[in-house]
Formats: structure tokens, sequence, C-alpha cells
């Protein structure tokens, strides 16, 4: 069962807030109490409004001690609100459990004998009457037989009940007592176990309040509830677990390994060990997701976890699941650098055999990274980051292998960020090229190509090509996509009116506009610039297709609708890059006028199995056509996934199996024959 299954089958109302008392999240009880709202939304507005300025006071004082409890009104129901702040976070984690009929009780207690009496038949808790000085204490039917008693089974003493309180509540249930006793506190309020006839502990909340004093201000009577709240504690361990311990292969996740990690660092000069930290992350992983599915995948992390436990030593090996197919593996020994190297090594075998998944024989690597405590540091910090660098090392080496973290892996990390330096010369310096990969039509295949898409590539005079995979993130970051976008813009505006005026008219260029470009303020002054540029060269709109992804749509900015409107205005075409892999929402497609949708690669490289592959692109081209949009299939690798997509309707394909991206010059001796070839480079001159 998913976690958001399991808090919505909760009897409480579960919320997530932010500092300012923000609803984040709600669990389906909350959403239908509240006739699911839009967030997010102010807690205090779905209040009783007599109890919005008290709740906001206690919000406000709960943020430095952390948690928060509060009894008020949903709408005109009564509820106890208890949250708590998520460690290292700004966020709280809160749930409302019904207490109208409690409120309702206490009530009638606090009137009069004559309505005490029908408070102990009120339904849900179970309702005491002590008599302090007296000694005597009235418990009612539903208080005895929640525990399984039935009246005249015990004793009416208070001592009869604490003595069936388990031991470690004791302390604290007096220390309560005592608060509410001296005033305090306005009400007595405790948690505790106690021994039920059956044998069994069952979590009881008690509340209470001192109804009448002596002259001197001593108690005489006080009266309160009992109400279960085992299967709240269950489901609070159930949620503490969750917050702890990876849903997919039971291994501890990041938090749990974290806070091992720092009672290890702690007990480490004490018990005289050293510490290891293995980063661990399997090779080529996307591949399995991407050929055999995400089930087959989360089939292969299962498998995969249970190889990396069953190569643990007993008692000193820890293995946690980062997230993704990363893993980490915590070591503690009295010299760890050699265990380490023997259980990575032992890591790396069993990792290299064969998985049989969901029926196939799968294979998978690994590539390791180490770092060690206290010789690469003593914060956790340090020792990810240095583990970060030696799986970095590992991989740039061929991966199915294991680094040792070293001070030359950190002037290495430092290499790179200087690669981000000389980023901002690489235009100037005309370090950039465009290669053109063909997008052919799939109702004839065999005929020249009228699209391409121009993809950027950075050849660095020291270090080659240089992958965009490694300078496009830090572009983006930098703010450099801009000036580098409008560079790509104008060259394949340029290429597309060489292409033009050699003879191929209506041939058309596809670029790809980052997110961080599309919406920079820069950006958005220069997109005028780029329609008074094509016109300048004479060329329309539609020799130009700008590509963007679906993240950039989610939002629904008008800005960005507005940004798009005007460059379909002036002609230009929009394509939805990767169409099915990021957020899955048609609506967008509503809002925003879209041109084409782009198959991302991992549906087509499902093709041949059929299955969900296969159906989800006959239902991208299905819907396609019933919008008016266009369709093209990227990463088209074999003729069988041709043949597919251009039976189900699919109008374009792009992909190794049509060509690679290639130069200007390539491109047209593949596609348009050498004496076109001559042309074209002499209008692009």
């Amino acid at each position: 069962m998913h976690f958001a299954s399991v808090l919505d089958a909760l009897p409480q109302q579960v919320w997530k807030a932010d500092a300012q008392g923000r609803l984040l999240w709600m669990n389906a009880r909350l959403a239908e109490a509240l006739n699911r709202p839009a967030l997010p939304v102010a807690l205090a507005q779905c209040l009783h409004e007599d109890d919005r300025a008290a709740f906001e006071e206690r919000w406000r004082a709960a943020q430095a001690a952390g948690r928060f409890e509060m009894e008020y009104r949903v709408g005109s129901h009564w509820m106890l609100a208890q949250a708590q702040r998520l460690p290292d976070s700004p966020l709280w984690l809160g749930t409302h459990t019904d207490i109208a009929g409690r409120r309702a009780a206490e009530n009638r207690l606090h009137e009069a004998d004559a309505i005490w009496k029908l408070a102990l038949e009120s339904s849900g808790d179970g309702v005491w009457d002590w008599h302090v000085q007296a000694g005597v204490e009235y418990f009612s039917e539903r208080y005895l037989r929640l525990y399984g008693f039935e009246p005249g089974d015990v004793d009416a003493t208070p001592e009869a009940f604490d003595a069936r309180t388990h031991p470690d509540d004791l302390a604290q249930m007096a220390q309560d007592r005592d608060d509410h006793f001296a005033g305090r506190t306005p009400l007595y309020r405790n948690e505790h176990r106690v021994l039920s006839k059956d044998g069994q502990w069952k979590w009881i909340l008690s509340r209470g309040m001192v109804i009448a004093r002596d002259t001197a201000g001593r108690p005489l009577r006080m009266v309160g509830t009992h109400t279960d709240i085992t299967e709240r504690k269950r489901q609070e361990t159930l949620v503490w677990q969750q917050a702890r311990v990876d849903a997919l292969t039971g291994l501890p996740n990041r938090r749990a390994l974290r806070e091992r990690i720092e009672r290890a660092l702690a007990q480490r000069t004490v018990r005289g060990e050293e510490l290891a930290v293995l980063f661990v992350d399997l090779d080529h992983f996307k591949e399995v997701n991407d050929s055999l599915g995400h089930d087959v995948g989360d089939a292969l992390l299962v498998q995969v976890a249970e190889r990396l436990q069953g190569c643990m030593p007993d008692g000193s090996g820890v293995v946690a699941r980062m997230g993704g197919d990363e893993f980490t593996v915590l070591l503690t020994a009295a010299q760890a650098a050699p265990q380490a190297e023997r259980i990575g090594h032992q890591l790396l075998e069993a990792l290299s055999e064969a998985f049989q998944v969901a029926g196939e024989r799968v294979y998978v690597s690994a590539s390791i990274g180490v770092s060690l405590a206290p010789r690469d540091g003593l914060e956790i910090e340090a020792l990810f980051k240095h583990a970060d660098l030696a799986l970095y090392e590992a991989k740039g080496a061929g991966r199915n292998r294991m680094a040792m973290f070293t001070p030359a892996l950190h002037d290495a990390a430092q290499r790179r960020a200087r690669l981000a330096g000389e980023l901002r010369e690489a235009l100037r310096l005309q370090q950039f090229s465009l290669v053109y990969q063909p997008i052919l039509s799939l109702r004839d295949p065999t005929a020249a190509p009228r699209k391409a898409e121009a993809l950027l590539r950075w050849r660095h005079p020291q270090l080659g090509d240089v992958s965009p995979a490694q300078f496009i993130p830090i572009a983006e970051t930098s703010g450099l996509i801009v000036d580098i976008g409008d560079w790509v813009f104008r060259e394949a505006a340029a290429q597309a009116l060489a292409w033009r005026e050699a003879g191929h008219g209506g041939f058309q260029i596809s670029i790809n506009k980052s997110p961080v470009q599309f919406l920079s303020e820069r950006s958005h002054r220069m997109q005028p610039d780029w329609i008074s540029h094509l016109r300048s060269l004479g060329l329309g709109g539609d020799a130009l297709a700008v590509e963007i992804t679906e993240g950039l749509l989610l939002e629904r900015d008008e800005a960005v609708a507005e940004r798009l409107r005007a460059l379909r205005d002036a002609g230009l075409a929009i394509s939805l890059d990767d169409f099915g892999t990021g957020y899955s929402s048609l609506s967008y497609l509503q809002h925003h006028d879209i041109d084409t949708v782009k198959i991302d690669r991992s549906f087509v490289a499902g093709l041949e199995n059929g299955g969900k592959a296969l159906a989800l692109c006959r239902a991208i081209v299905t819907m396609a056509r019933e919008l008016g949009l266009e369709v093209v299939a990227e990463g088209v690798e074999t003729e069988a996934q041709m043949v597919a997509l251009r039976d189900m309707g699919c109008d374009w394909g792009q992909g190794w199996w049509f060509g690679k991206g290639v130069s200007a010059g390539e491109f047209e001796e593949r596609w348009f024959g050498a004496a076109t070839a001559g042309s074209v480079a002499a209008t692009t001159r």
C-alpha cells in the first residue's frame, strides 16, 4: 500500500503545513471535511471564526517548541489538533482527532452531578470521577469495559489502575498530575499505557480537571476521561517508520542513515572505531527502466537491496537506499579502510551476477565511492561529499569499480568548477557549434527530410568535446544559457535560410529553449529581437520550431502563455519535448498553443515489446490527432520501431535509425546530394 493510501485510511484527518500555518497537503478525510479546498490554504481560515485568533497565537508560540496541540472547531466540529515540526525542515505534520463526543461529555461534567451521570453514558470515552482526599474513584461502565472489565471487577480506588500503568509511564503521569494540582496547567493531560484484562497493553489519553478544591486550595474532586489511542499510536509508529524506511526495499532511507551516522560518529572515540561510507550507484539502471519498464526496475532494486544486505558483516554494516538507484553502506570497524575495500569488492561481485526479474535475465553493475572517518572528515556532509567525489571518479574510470576518496579527487572537482568559468569564454572564442539530426516523415521515410533538430556542441581546446549534459546545467545555473540560446537561434535561422535558398523550401529547424532561458526577463526582451531578426532575413516564422518541456507549462504562468503566443503569432511552431515523462497533465494542451508533441524515447524503446509502451504511444498519437497536433517520435533506433509508429499514424520520426546529429556540411551530403551541398555552402558564406 502506498504511503498516501495509508494516510487516507486513518481515522484521523492528516495534514502538512508550513511555518505560516498554510495547509500544503491533506489526506482524503480532511479534504472531504473542508470540501476539497484549493491548496495552499491558511488553516486558520478553515476554523470556526471564534477559534481563529487563539489558533494563530498558539501556532506562533509553537514555532519555538516544535510541537503544537490545541482543541478547536473545524466548521462546527470539535477536533484535537496535534502537530510536530519535521526534523531539519520548516514543515509540520499534524492530525485532527474527533473529540466532539468527549467535549460534550466534559462540558456536562462541569455543570452538576445530574449532568455528570449523563456524561458517564456518553459515547466514545471512559469517564472517571476521583474524590481525591477520600481516596475514592468512580469509573463508568465504558471506562471499565475499555480494559475488558465488568462493574465490580476493580476496586473504586485510584491505585487500582495506577498499578496497571506501564512502569515507564508512571513518572510522567505523576508529574502531569502534580502540575495540574498545583495550578501550573489548566487541564490534566497524559498519555500512558494500561494493562488490559487480556494482558495487552493499551495506549490511552487521560484528560481531566479539578472541579472542586478545599479552602486551602487542595483538590477535592477531579473528573476526566480515558480515550483509547492505541490505533493512533500504531499509526504514529507507522508514520515514523515510513519517514525512515524506504517503502520499496524496506531499507533505512536517507534520514534514518543520517541518524545512524550521527550516532556512530558520536560513539566513535568511545568505541575506538573508524567509519566507512560507501556510495553505491547502479550503472545503466535507466536503460533497464526504459527498456523493461519501471515495474521491472522496482523489482530489480528490491533484489539489489537483498544482495547488498547479504554482503554485510554481522553487526557492523548498514545498507540504506538514498533514492532511485542510489544506495549507501555504513561500515564500522577498528580499521575501516581494509574492511571497506573487502566489502566493496564483494558488493561489485554480487551485483555483477545476472538478476532474474519478471522472467528476464537482467545484468547491471555498480560503481562505488568510499570515504572514511576520521581520515576524510568528521561531519556527515564532508563524508557524503567525499564519497560522492569518489563515486564520480569510479564512474569516470569506466564504471563497475570502486574508488577511495583522495585529495586528488577534490582537486578534480575544483577543475570541474573551473570549467564553469571557461564556459563564459566559450561563446566569445567561437567554441560552440551546431549539429543537425534529421526528422523524417514516417509516411515516406525514404524521402529527403524537411525538418531537423539543431543540437548544441562545445569543443573545448584542451578537453575536447564536452557533453551537453555537463555544460547545459552550468549554463542554466549561471544565466549564460540566455546568450547561448540567442546564438543557437541565430545560427539555426541562418542555416534554415541557406537550405531554403538552396531549393529546399519549407525546411524547418527545431531549437531547444531551456526553461531557464524561457523564463528569463532578458530572454523576454530578446524575444521581439528574434522575430525582427527573422523578418530581416526574409524568413517566415515557420522556418523554426521552438521545443519546450512540460515542466515549463506546469504552473500555468500567464507570462509563459503570453511569450508562447508571441512566438506562435510570428509563425514559429511550438513543440512539446519528451511528452509524457513530466507531469502528465493534459490541461496545458488546452491552455497553451502547441503545434507538435514529441514522444519520449523511453516509450519508443519499449515498442517492440508491446504492452504499456505500445499502448501509450497509440494513446498519444490518437490524442494528438483529435487535438489537431502533429507527433514526432524520438529515439527511433530500429526498423520495427519505425514500422510500429508509422502504422499507428505517427507523423514524424527522429533517431539513430534515420541518422545521428551531424554538421551542416555532412547533413547536406547525406540528404541533399553533393551538387546541392555546394550551393548551400556558397549561400552560408
